[in-house]
């Protein structure tokens, strides 16, 4: 017996060694496969720098609110909305804002909508709006966390659009926003391109079962004024009173002289400020980009009615610029065409000069110009093709022309001109129309005649003629004797 006990004991020393070993590299294994999956872990909980500095201000409570524009109307208006239905009641209620030519906007539940399609079709059909409550109105789970709540408007839109094909855009919660949303509901619903509409008159409808006609009317009364209202009625199961109380509440409104409509993306929604949640809930930056992925994917696959005008708006206007720009730039063509075709053919034609009771001259077309309808030529051959004289002063870059008893100085440095009259001077000009051409001063024969106490009495050009006259002051003195010329440019002018 004693020699069988040793003989197990040595088969079995080895046996047990090799057991220890392969639970050893079973450790080893285990260690390495958790060590390697570390990094991914952490790469699982990295976020957009931009994400991650979103999360932290919603974290602190703060709320991020995304520009948008809204158009005030000028008449004061009352927006009707009725939540939890469809129900037997909305047919009611359809009937007296028919009667009442009245529109409204209408919050309805996933579940409603599924149970009274017929009802729902009917306040599309009178042209009223459709918005989303959600699908099932049960608080508990729409604000146990932003990922229920989020199902719950995807299921309640996909039933409504599988109904009457809208997916609404306007959203109000259960209950409203106040205690029950936080800063992340309200950025991720914005997100997605909703609009959280509260309320600023609450018609007291449902504060509990079966409130009576008079206690709705008389909170309702007593409700201020503003130039919108939004005021909260009920159409679900059990709200009789809301359907009785109806005419005498738009009876009301429309005596204080407001207008009814529905709400839109373009009216500034009522909604109430962030409070403490009365739900405890938590978020982590892992859950929340994972909803700002889901959130921001929709956006993109269900743009808002008024993103959609936009960009068909901004595609017309852009096909119209193109359109426009293209007919500009052939027109420009044509025109430039035109014109270097009409230069090209009056660029050899001389200009006849005639002075009213003194000599006729030709300038040639390699002196003057054409420019913005006006002839421009060299001052210092106008005036001494008409007997003046031109001085030049070069370290000045001033020039005097002197012409009988007017003289006029042109400073190009300050783009000026004095008119002098007899030594005294009359007139200066700012900003004065001339330019420095080939070391050539540029001035408008018109404006210079007139300068100089004349006139141009007529003037043809025609393509294949072109004629000047002008008449000159009477009186002509030179500087050197101050005598009378009879044979002066201005002794027979009229």
């Amino acid at each position: 017996m004693r020699r069988d006990h040793r003989m197990r004991s040595q088969v079995q020393a080895p046996n047990n060694g090799r057991l220890r070993f392969q639970i050893m590299m079973v450790v080893v294994l285990l260690v390495s496969l958790l060590v390697g999956s570390m990094p991914a872990k952490a790469a699982d909980n990295e976020a957009d720098p931009s994400v991650q500095e979103a999360f932290g201000q919603l974290q602190a409570g703060k709320r991020l609110k995304g520009e948008r524009t809204y158009v005030t109307p000028e008449q004061p208006t009352v927006y009707l909305t009725f939540d939890d239905g469809p129900s037997k009641l909305t047919n009611q209620v359809l009937d007296i804002l028919d009667k009442e030519d009245v529109k409204a906007t209408f919050f309805v539940l996933g579940e409603q909508a599924k149970a009274h399609p017929a009802e729902l079709k009917r306040i599309v059909k009178d042209g009223h709006a459709i918005g989303n409550h959600t699908y099932n109105h049960v608080y508990k789970e729409l604000y146990s966390d932003f990922q229920t709540f989020w199902n719950q408007i995807q299921r309640s839109e996909d039933v409504i659009s599988n109904i009457v094909g809208i997916r609404p855009q306007l959203v109000r919660a259960p209950g409203g926003t106040a205690t029950n949303f936080d800063a992340y509901y309200f950025y991720l619903m914005e997100q997605a391109g909703y609009i959280m509409e509260d309320w600023n008159v609450d018609s007291g409808d449902s504060k509990r079962a079966n409130v009576p006609v008079n206690e709705i009317w008389q909170t309702v009364k007593a409700s201020p004024l503003d130039h919108e209202i939004n005021i909260l009625f009920h159409d679900g199961t059990g709200h009789e009173s809301s359907v009785q109380v109806l005419p005498q509440v738009i009876s009301y409104y429309k005596k204080l002289g407001y207008a009814f409509a529905t709400l839109t993306d373009q009216v500034k929604p009522k909604q109430f400020a962030i409070t403490k949640p009365k739900w405890s809930r938590n978020m982590n930056l892992k859950q929340f980009q994972s909803m700002i992925d889901q959130t921001q994917q929709y956006a993109v696959a269900h743009p808002s009615p008024s993103d959609l005008l936009k960009q068909a708006e901004e595609k017309r206007l852009a096909q119209k610029l193109e359109a426009e720009a293209e007919e500009k730039a052939k027109a420009k063509m044509e025109e430039e065409a035109e014109a270097a075709r009409i230069l090209a053919k009056q660029a050899a034609l001389p200009l006849q000069v005639h002075v009213l009771g003194g000599n006729t001259f030709t300038i040639e077309p390699s002196i003057y110009k054409l420019h913005a309808n006006q002839i421009e030529l060299p001052l210092r051959y106008l005036i001494e093709k008409m007997g003046g004289k031109v001085a030049w002063q070069a370290d000045t870059k001033t020039a005097n022309a002197h012409y009988g008893i007017y003289d006029m100085d042109y400073d190009l440095v300050n783009r000026s001109i004095s008119l002098f009259t007899l030594g005294k001077q009359t007139a200066t000009y700012s900003l004065a129309d001339m330019n420095m051409q080939d070391n050539q001063i540029i001035v408008p024969l018109r404006k210079t005649i007139v300068s100089l106490g004349g006139r141009i009495t007529n003037a043809v050009m025609d393509p294949d003629y072109r004629e000047v006259s002008m008449a000159l002051s009477p009186l002509h003195f030179f500087k050197e004797n101050n005598r009378i010329l009879k044979n002066s440019l201005f002794a027979m002018a009229g």
